[in-house]
């Protein structure tokens, strides 16, 4: 009999949980634990009704992003000014990839918003691309070999280098009985940033990312007007 007691109080709480989980809240009632300067997002966000971000008009994603802080050259954080956001978070919305992810970032010095190597490589996918594992060579020149001495091949010489140091990425393009190949060579005379602490840290490793990102771009076409 006890335990025919104790099935029925677990049933009846049961059906009083679910029953207060039905109750609504209306807007009066939200807005009143949300902060003010929160409250004009909430009011522009009542509308949706899942967590997909491609389903936010640009106006609620550009919201958003204006709430993300974001990194900037030289130390430091920013936000985004609404028209920042929206140019952002239109052209992420081109190429596939969400604003809110570590695919794309926002250049606020040039306006411009770049994938990431992530990102490049989740549009390689959506465009149903068959890519092959990269493949690295690590290469030197010597500083007299270069076309001309520019003031980062002098600031590697103060940081220590004896050669000018590059990566050569090979990445297949297609199926593997199609032989075909794209590639990149990067040397750190190139591309070394002499204030970044990471490129100061891990140089190779950075100048192999660097290769394989600028490869991938060349795979899918977006790389041609680099060329230039």
């Amino acid at each position: 009999m006890a335990n025919i007691q104790e099935c029925e109080v677990t049933t009846k709480d049961a059906e009083v949980m679910q029953e207060t989980a039905l109750v609504p809240l209306d807007m009066d009632s939200m807005l009143a634990m949300i902060k003010d300067q929160d409250k004009a997002m909430f009011k522009a966000m009542a509308n949706v009704t899942g967590m997909d971000w491609r389903n936010l008009a640009p106006n609620q994603m550009a919201l958003i992003l204006m709430a993300k802080p974001f990194k900037v050259s030289g130390g430091g954080i920013t936000t985004l000014t609404y028209r920042q956001a929206l140019l952002f978070s239109l052209r992420a919305f081109e190429m596939s990839v969400s604003p809110l992810s570590s695919e794309i970032w926002y250049n606020i010095d040039t306006g411009q918003a770049t994938l990431t190597l992530e990102g490049q490589k989740k549009v390689a996918r959506n465009m149903g691309m068959e890519l092959g594992p990269p493949q690295f060579t690590e290469i030197s020149r010597e500083f007299g070999e270069l076309p001309k001495i520019n003031a980062v091949a002098e600031e590697l010489k103060k940081a220590g280098f004896k050669k000018d140091l590059g990566v050569k990425c090979t990445i297949r393009v297609g199926k593997v009985e199609h032989k075909e190949h794209c590639e990149y060579l990067a040397f750190l005379s190139e591309w070394y940033v002499p204030r970044s602490p990471l490129w100061q840290s891990r140089p190779m490793h950075m100048i192999q990312t660097r290769a394989y990102s600028r490869c991938l771009s060349l795979a899918m076409g977006t790389g041609a007007s680099d060329m230039v």
